[in-house]
Formats: C-alpha cells, sequence, structure tokens
C-alpha cells in the first residue's frame, strides 16, 4: 500500500503501518516491568478520503486504544501513522506527515485537521462549561476566534440539530442525544479532514442511535470528512461504513468493504461475527456460530494464529505459524492461512 512513507493510492488520506501499543505490566516491592499487554499488537489499516472505516471487534480487542494511539492520546511502541495533513504544509496543498515524528506544537497544529467524538457524552463535557465555551473551546486554543464566532457556533448547533437558545445552557439541561450531538458541534469547530468516533452511539437509546448516525452521515457529505468509526455493534457498523476493519486480539483479522465483508467473509472469526447479527426476517433460520474457549490473553497471547483456539476451522500450522495481513481479493485483506479457501458464511446468505 505504501511507497517510501507514502501510500500509492492518491485517496488516502491516513495510512498506518505497524502500530503497536504495548502497557506495562508491574510487580514486586520494586514495581519493575514483567510484562507487556499488547493491547494493539502490528496493526495496519488505511483511510480514503470521505469514506468511513469502521473498526468492530469484542470488547477488549483494542480498538479504542488504535483509535487514540492514531491521535497520540496514548503515546504509540511502535509503527508509523502516515497523514496528508493541510495544518503543517508549506505550500498550501496537503503534505504527508508522520504523526509519531511530530513535537508537541506539531501535533497541536495538526489537531485541526483530526477530530474526535468519545464515547460517553456526559464525561466528554465539563459541567462548568457552557455549550458555548465547548464549542468555542478548540477555536480558543488554536486562536480562531473572530468577531462572528457566536453566529459561527450557532450554525454549528443548528447543523446538527440543536436551537440557538441552547447556547448558554450546561450539559446537565440536555438528554444523552443532545449531549453527543454537542460533542459533534465540538469536534467540526475547526473544520476538521478526519474524526475519530469512539463508540458515538453505544450509551444512546435505540431510537437516538439511528438519529444520530444519519446525522453523521449527512456531515460527512456536507464537510467532505472521513472517519474512524470505533463500534461492537455490527449492525451499526454496516449501516455507515464503507469499509470495515474486524480486530481480535489487538490485530486487524479482516479488512473489506462494508458489502463484500458482510456477504462474503474470509476469515472465520469474521464469519462468527456475522452470524450473531440478527436477521430482518423471522421466518430464515441461520446456524448461529457458538465460539467456544475464551479469548486469547493480550499479556501471554498463544503461539501461531491468536484465534486457533477457538477456531472450528483450525490445522497444525494455525498453531504454530503466525498469519499476516494479505491481500486475498482486491481491496480485501485478511489474517489467515486458508483465506479464500475457507467456504465461509456471511450475513447475506440465506
Amino acid at each position: 500500500m505504501a511507497e517510501n512513507g507514502k501510500p500509492k493510492d492518491d485517496n488516502v488520506i491516513l495510512d498506518v503501518k505497524g502500530l503497536k501499543k504495548y502497557f506495562p505490566i508491574t510487580g514486586g516491592m520494586m514495581q519493575r516491568v514483567v510484562g507487556y499487554v499488547k493491547a494493539v499488537d502490528d496493526v495496519n489499516f488505511f483511510v480514503r478520503e470521505g469514506e468511513t472505516l469502521g473498526l468492530v471487534g469484542e470488547s477488549g480487542c483494542g480498538k479504542t486504544t488504535a483509535g487514540r494511539a492514531v491521535l497520540r492520546l496514548y503515546e504509540p511502541t511502535d509503527g508509523t501513522i502516515m497523514f496528508k495533513s493541510r495544518a503543517l504544509s508549506q505550500s498550501g496543498k496537503p503534505e504527508w506527515i508522520n504523526l509519531r515524528e511530530l513535537d508537541r506544537a506539531q501535533l497541536k497544529k495538526v489537531y485541526q485537521d483530526i477530530s474526535m467524538i468519545f464515547q460517553d457524552p456526559i464525561g466528554s463535557l465539563n459541567p462548568r462549561m457552557t455549550v458555548y465555551d465547548i464549542i468555542t473551546e478548540p477555536l480558543l486554543i488554536h486562536d480562531k476566534i473572530a468577531p462572528d464566532t457566536e453566529d459561527y457556533v450557532i450554525q454549528l448547533l443548528e447543523r446538527v440539530g440543536l436551537r440557538a437558545e441552547n447556547i448558554r445552557r450546561y450539559p446537565h439541561e440536555f438528554s444523552g442525544g443532545q449531549r453527543q450531538r454537542i460533542g459533534i458541534a465540538r469536534s467540526l469547530a475547526l473544520n476538521p479532514q478526519l474524526i475519530i468516533a469512539d463508540e458515538p452511539v453505544s450509551a444512546l437509546d435505540v431510537s437516538v442511535q439511528a438519529q444520530t448516525l444519519n446525522l453523521l452521515n449527512d456531515l460527512k457529505a456536507d464537510f467532505n470528512l472521513a472517519y474512524i468509526f470505533v463500534a461492537h455493534d455490527l449492525s451499526v457498523v454496516q449501516h455507515i461504513s464503507d469499509r470495515v476493519a474486524v480486530m481480535y486480539v489487538g490485530r486487524i483479522a479482516e479488512m473489506a468493504e462494508s458489502v463484500e465483508l458482510y456477504s462474503r467473509p474470509l476469515h472465520p472469526y469474521t464469519e462468527a461475527l456475522m452470524s450473531s447479527v440478527p436477521r430482518p426476517n423471522p421466518r430464515v433460520k441461520k446456524e448461529r456460530i457458538i465460539m467456544e474457549g475464551d479469548v486469547a490473553d493480550p499479556s501471554n497471547p498463544p503461539p501461531g494464529c491468536l484465534f486457533h483456539p477457538r477456531c472450528r476451522y483450525v490445522q497444525d500450522r494455525c498453531k504454530t505459524d503466525v498469519p499476516e495481513l494479505r491481500e486475498i481479493k482486491p481491496d480485501h485483506y485478511a489474517a489467515c492461512h486458508f483465506a479464500g479457501e475457507l467456504e465461509l458464511k456471511g450475513v447475506a446468505e440465506g
């Protein structure tokens, strides 16, 4: 995908290679490091302009950690994070930079191009700040306050479905869905290129989830945004994502266009996840794949494929050799020794 650190595809704006984030485990009286939790271990993915990449997997698989490591909210242990930035460009056109090589002053500028929507709409908003203060905080940090700032904030509020008179209210005066809309408005304040959405609808009611997802889709078209959409709900990810990357114990198991992945998975773990997606037609029966055993321990992963203790297609090679994430079909990647050989079922079948 990349050549001399730059992706070959001109539409790519973020290219992550070999991303790792290890958390140290300490023990003993001296609290020495005795091991590491490999929360993100050699992850590779890319995001194109104007698309949504869904990052999905079980709880604890490392998807949130991967998103935060891209922003360096968690300092990565290793890897390269190539981003096509406008803020650090000297020519006026977006230029490729490695986010891991930036100092704090440069990284602060790049945060004009990359924003984040947090999972908890209550904990992510300062209860002592008004809506106006919350949305203008990024503008204040980056010295972009102007005489017409209040009009700009009102425009953002109305664009996310809130009324202008809410501008002087506090977060506790809103519902959960409204608070998340305030967080979305804040993420748009600096007109970013990429937004990392960390399970932005998981704390919301189902009806409010649908409204928020539709809003995010509309904003993507209006502002020419790209999203990394982190979630564990497969139905939500299918609705909003152009492409989907499936994570398992800190690694990417499979990545493909949404329709392709949901209908024709190439990794046994993806097939097992797809079997749990509810079917809209109750008359259509489908086999539910029950994965036996426990999720691998990221501090003491098994040899070979991390999924082999739970895989019903396991072979001897799976227990010793680590599969690489490789392109099996155009734009369809899988980390399985037998990807393309197995006959796996997706959501669309039946």
